[in-house]
């Protein structure tokens, strides 16, 4: 983060240094439009428009990393919900499991004891 700042500011510093060494006045077409201006004032703004170009370029790739966020959370919420499920359904099942052998047992016994009489 620290070297991103510095860098930056490095880099503004080189610019500004720039423009107020070229202090000619330009003339600038741009379609139908021509306009008499000082070069630094055109350095200068172009490196601003260049700044807010990326920062909007950011925003997006921020808003899209936000909503891939919120997608795998909650991804993550559902499989959560599926595993609960999925644990109280063993749980279910185990019971059964328990009174099958409950029973099964007991019918051995049963037919043991009609055997024996």
């Amino acid at each position: 983060m620290q070297f991103y700042l510095v860098s930056s500011l490095l880099f503004a510093m080189i610019v500004a240094l720039f423009a107020i060494q070229n202090t000619e006045i330009v003339i600038i077409k741009f379609l139908a439009f021509e306009f008499s201006v000082s070069l630094v004032l055109v350095i200068l703004g172009s490196a601003i428009i260049g700044a807010l170009i990326l920062y909007l370029l950011s925003l997006f790739k921020q808003f899209g990393s936000w909503f891939k966020f919120r997608q795998v959370r909650q991804q993550k919420e559902n499989l959560e919900k599926q595993i609960n499920d999925l644990i109280e359904k063993i749980a279910v099942l185990e019971e059964g499991k328990q009174e099958l052998l409950i029973n099964e047992e007991e019918n051995k016994e049963n037919k043991t004891d009609d055997i024996v009489v």
